[in-house]
């Protein structure tokens, strides 16, 4: 999906939030957030996506201010936040009268998991909600009935902190599915908090799936711009799973079958997908289809 100008507003904003977040003094700040007007003028956004447009401007701050990745401590301890409740989290899988499922509502919600506000939630209290979540799409009886024939499985990685969830749900995936080969895309370069292959070995997701760099250098996932290598996986895989936002904006006008796992967090995605904003979507992409052909 492209851009509007509300990603313009949207955008301008993570600017101002990641020069606050690194302490940038007000000088480089001024200066960084004068260049990112002049360059957000410049660009024609209507014709990329959302996260292609934010890579644009998020250069300059790392141009001006020396910051490459501004969010690697954040990133850890949005893994460590998780990782330190992981026994929790896996005994409320194991104890659910579906596992996979529970495993796949947690992975799913682990998507709230914003880089502004991780140290404004305790994970049991938050997570005991979850119990009884309503999905506002809910394909999960088609993908457990896919499963079992499926070879190959590919996840396309979002934040830190979800991708440990992550790593809970591919547990059981295997369990369902023992025979089934997992390959865990992840960034090439720093993109706000998504997860890098380094984030990746740190939560040990390379003990259950083939972690590989996706080639994206943003939030998102184009995969015309992909690696060679990580473009013949996605061709060649019987499920793809995308997980989060900028996923889904770079993603859901592909013509192959893709599950999508996200909270919609802004008003442009909920337009362009015909659902209310905050919707819940475990959802192949046919169904949203479907539904975004029903008009309001």
């Amino acid at each position: 999906m492209l851009s509007d100008n509300n990603c313009v507003g949207c955008v301008l904003n993570q600017v101002i939030r990641v020069c606050e977040y690194t302490g940038v003094d007000q000088d480089k700040k001024d200066l960084i957030f004068k260049k990112a007007l002049q360059k957000a003028g410049e660009i024609d956004y209507k014709k990329m996506s959302s996260p292609e447009f934010a890579e644009k401007i998020y250069r300059l701050f790392s141009d001006i201010s020396g910051e490459k990745d501004p969010y690697k401590k954040l990133r850890k301890e949005q893994n460590d936040l998780i990782l330190n409740k992981i026994d929790f989290f896996r005994e409320k899988i194991r104890n659910s009268p579906d596992p996979l499922k529970k495993a796949a509502i947690y992975s799913l919600m682990g998507n709230i998991i914003d880089y502004g506000a991780v140290r404004l939630f305790d994970p049991d209290e938050l997570f005991q909600r979850f119990d009884d979540v309503l999905l506002s799409i809910d394909d999960y009886a088609e993908f457990r009935r896919r499963l079992p024939g499926g070879k190959k499985l590919v996840i396309i990685g979002d934040n830190a902190g979800e991708a440990v969830f992550d790593r809970l749900f591919i547990e059981e995936i295997r369990r369902f599915n023992p025979a089934v080969t997992i390959v865990y895309g992840v960034r090439s370069a720093p993109a706000i908090n998504d997860m890098l292959e380094e984030d990746a070995r740190y939560i040990g997701l390379d003990k259950v799936a083939e972690v590989i760099k996706t080639g994206s250098t943003f939030a998102g996932t184009v995969i015309s711009k992909s690696t060679e290598k990580f473009q013949n996986i996605y061709q060649s895989a019987d499920i793809v799973i995308s997980k989060g936002q900028g996923n889904f904006e770079t993603l859901e006008a592909e013509d192959r079958d893709i599950l999508f796992m996200l909270k919609v967090k802004c008003d442009v995605v909920a337009r362009c997908a015909n659902l209310e904003l905050g919707s819940l979507l475990f959802a192949f992409n046919r169904t949203l289809k479907a539904e975004k052909g029903k008009g309001r």
